[in-house]
């Protein structure tokens, strides 16, 4: 079963991950939200697509901004193997933000293996929160 990790962030993005799941929105000057994924898959669970609808809806309010799309996985597997993965898992995000409305020339899609973990590798709890894809961008003003 894929789960759905939603954090907020900017400078809180690790306190809040370490807690526990958070609601995606606003954050400072930023709009932000995670999705997660299963071990070895790129699939976007259904749950999740209500958090790409909402992003796109607070990102058409100010379109000309640009969006961050970053792709991570957990430390299992080897290091090639998991830059490919979180490449795939960025690019699939990206790909229903652009079906829903975004320019992908406003978009700025890139995956880190398992680099920058939010939370420890050493239990499974920490390793589903770490397998995610992190979408944010500058709040619209309007």
């Amino acid at each position: 079963m894929k789960k759905l990790c939603l954090c907020c962030t900017a400078a809180f993005l690790l306190a809040a991950c370490a807690t526990g799941p958070k609601e995606p929105g606003r954050v400072g000057q930023m709009y932000f939200t995670t999705i997660s994924f299963d071990v070895d898959g790129d699939e976007i669970a259904t749950a999740s697509y209500r958090q790409i609808d909402e992003a796109v809806k607070v990102y058409l309010k100010g379109p000309a901004s640009r969006v961050e799309v970053r792709g991570y996985t957990d430390s299992s597997g080897n290091a090639a193997a998991n830059m490919t993965l979180s490449q795939k898992r960025a690019e699939r995000v990206a790909k229903a933000l652009q079906i829903r409305g975004i320019d992908k020339r406003n978009m700025h899609v890139k995956g880190y293996g398992s680099q920058k973990p939010i939370v420890s590798n050493n239990t499974p709890e920490g390793r589903q929160q770490n397998r995610r894809v992190e979408i944010e961008f500058p709040y619209p003003e309007r």
